[in-house]
């Protein structure tokens, strides 16, 4: 499928456009994605089910982890150091928006970087986003 890019859409030959997100929604959802892999949020049930939709679904080299599944691996955890690298928004419907980024977490243990792509759909509910479905694929 090609894609490509038109001021403020990216186009999809015969299948329609996706607007790009206003900057104010791009950092706002940027804060949430790095609020998500911090330590004060993964020490809390409560800090995940507000930022984590209880519809959610992850795709991962596992398979697929539901919002309860994903709690119960990280809770009380604690998350590498994380940095987000070329991060894009795209607004999918007034409610719905699009993320995606190139995730790099340094290892505990000294070994080489973790790289990911990763993309999450996040969807407002009332004033508040929460995030919908994310997905993970490791990069070398």
């Amino acid at each position: 499928v090609d894609v490509y890019a038109s001021d403020r859409a990216i186009c999809v030959p015969g299948g329609g456009s996706m607007t790009m997100a206003e900057p104010e929604l791009v950092e706002h959802l940027r804060r949430l994605e790095a609020e998500l892999v911090t330590s004060e949020v993964w020490r809390s049930r409560a800090e995940l089910e507000a930022r984590i939709s209880p519809d959610f679904v992850e795709l991962g080299s596992n398979g697929p982890i539901d919002r309860e599944g994903l709690i119960g691996l990280i809770l009380g955890t604690e998350p590498g150091a994380w940095q987000a690298e070329d991060f894009t928004v795209r607004q999918l419907a007034p409610a719905v928006a699009l993320v995606t980024y190139r995730s790099v977490i340094v290892r505990d243990d000294g070994g080489p970087p973790l790289i990911a792509l990763r993309s999450s759909v996040w969807r407002r509910e009332d004033d508040d986003w929460r995030i919908e479905f994310h997905q993970i694929t490791r990069a070398s």
